[in-house]
């Protein structure tokens, strides 16, 4: 059990409050800074290809203890605001759009040739490490390289194959996330190249359900954490500060803020406290596997 592993008793519940996301604009820097700060989150992710990466990247450089892993990009779904590869390539990519940016949708990822997957990811990884951030582990921007949102395949081996070389823990539930193709061979995989990766993944809605307003984010919130199972659970949002810049990018800014207040509200603290949830970093997980 991994419970055990990391030096807690089996049936304690342990979590991971991650927001995904940073780099992607100065909003969301600042606003999961300040979560950081003030211990309401426990770790972020890195889109190094996004316009605000080195605001991001500077922040983690100068904050060692905050808990950084790299939210490894190929895809950018909004309409005005745009990013593409670090890498470059002689003929346009099945993941890039007529001017050079990634494509929005999960199946342009799923038609890339896997070596231009790898030299990407590997790219990204090492300009972080460059930055100077000390990442925590790998996780992926949409779910596309794990086969989601109908992309059809899936660069899961790839992905353990990455977490090997940078000695890195990896976002691969033990257990069936509705988003991802669960594939338990590729666990079995993970197990035996010696990744470590929690037990569960949870996410708290990207978008409000037709008749909800944003207080449904934090009944969501509510719900998820009675529930927990026994075990590590990450559970991942996408907390930001709203701004006009924020407006100017996506339509989804109503939910953002709130997912912002969400895990610094009375209430969510007070049900933590209560159902005795543990809070832990992906640092643990990664100590773990290294020291392994």
């Amino acid at each position: 059990m991994l419970a055990e592993k990391l030096g807690y008793r089996a049936d304690e519940r342990l979590l991971i409050v991650n927001a995904d996301d940073f780099g992607m604009c100065s909003s969301t820097n600042r606003a999961i800074a300040s979560l950081l700060e003030e211990g309401a989150i426990t770790s972020t992710t890195l889109m190094v290809p996004c316009p605000w990466m080195m605001q991001a990247a500077a922040i983690a450089s100068r904050h060692p203890e905050f808990d950084v892993g790299l939210h490894l990009t190929l895809t950018s779904e909004w309409d005005d605001y745009k990013w593409g590869p670090l890498t470059s390539a002689e003929v346009q990519r099945s993941f890039e759009d007529e001017n050079g940016y990634f494509r929005k949708d999960n199946r342009s990822v799923a038609r890339t040739d896997q070596e231009l997957i790898k030299r990407e990811c590997a790219a990204q990884i090492e300009t972080a490490l460059k930055l100077g951030v000390d990442l925590t582990h790998l996780d992926n921007h949409m779910g596309s390289l794990h086969g989601a949102m109908g992309a059809g395949r899936h660069f899961v081996d790839l992905l353990i194959e990455l977490c090997v070389r940078y000695k890195l823990p990896l976002r691969l539930p033990r257990h069936p996330f509705p988003m991802f193709p669960h594939d338990e061979s590729l666990v079995e995989l993970a197990d035996s190249r010696g990744v470590v990766f929690p037990d569960y993944l949870e996410g708290l809605p990207f978008a409000l359900e037709p008749g909800e307003d944003t207080d449904s984010v934090k009944t969501h919130a509510a719900r998820l954490l009675r529930n927990l199972q026994p075990g590590v659970t990450e559970l991942i949002f996408h907390p930001s500060f709203v701004t006009e810049e924020l407006k100017g990018i996506t339509d989804t800014w109503p939910v953002r803020q709130k997912e912002y207040e969400v895990f610094r509200d009375p209430d969510i603290r007070l049900i933590l406290a209560k159902e005795n949830i543990k809070l832990i970093k992906w640092r643990d997980l990664r100590d773990l596997q290294r020291n392994e």
